[in-house]
């Protein structure tokens, strides 16, 4: 997991009251950034395009997690911690085992698909199954590209976004097409950064102190 603390800075000599009252307002300053900390994260996945799902991987939690302590403390973490590192450093994926990462085109109909055995990224074998159509290789320098007959067209726009479908085919080809191609073949890809989760934290981590004190006005 990536994870991300917070220390509570030292100013009880500042704060001059009772230990009840100063652990009250530590805790609920820390509560305050650990929400606001998860709610950017969270904010900054959907606003680079990688989808809810992502960033609903980031969790928060405040130590002690019942009552209240002058030693609080703030967590919070991912349980995609490799995918969001890839992101944040716009680090580079490359094939395992000599093969080749296979990327879906718009041809392919789907991105992802959601069946009773399984669900997740469609790949090259679960497309095959689901169409009934027998994908071919044609090699290129950098890979190469997985083809579909030309009579198998994409989906509507209005159907890409299910998790399910069936082929559809043309009666005919287009003039002069022979195929289509569904997938493209690569030995790697370079994501670009799209995050940037340091910085997010550090500026969570500064409001740390102006959280404590404004409890503490209250």
């Amino acid at each position: 997991m990536t994870r991300f603390s917070a220390q509570v800075p030292d100013i009880r000599a500042a704060l001059k009251g009772d230990e009840v009252r100063i652990a009250t307002s530590i805790t609920a300053g820390m509560q305050q950034v650990t929400d606001g900390l998860k709610a950017d994260l969270r904010s900054e996945v959907t606003g680079a395009g990688l989808g809810q799902r992502l960033a609903n991987t980031w969790r928060g939690q405040t130590f002690p997690t019942a009552g209240v302590s002058a030693d609080a403390a703030a967590y919070v973490s991912t349980k995609a911690a490799k995918l969001i590192d890839a992101f944040d450093r716009g680090a580079t994926i490359r094939a395992q085992n000599k093969k080749y990462l296979a990327i879906p085109t718009d041809e392919a109909g789907v991105k992802h698909i959601s069946i009773s055995k399984g669900s997740g990224r469609i790949t090259p074998a679960v497309w095959e199954r689901e169409t009934g159509i027998k994908l071919r290789f044609v090699p290129s320098k950098t890979g190469g590209v997985l083809v579909a007959p030309a009579r198998y067209r994409r989906q509507a726009i209005r159907f890409q976004k299910r998790k399910s479908f069936k082929p559809i085919k043309e009666g005919a080809a287009d003039k002069g097409r022979d195929f289509v191609v569904i997938f493209v073949l690569v030995p790697q890809v370079k994501l670009r950064k799209r995050l940037d989760v340091d910085a997010t934290a550090k500026r969570w981590a500064a409001r740390v102190p102006a959280a404590i004190e404004a409890n503490w006005k209250a």
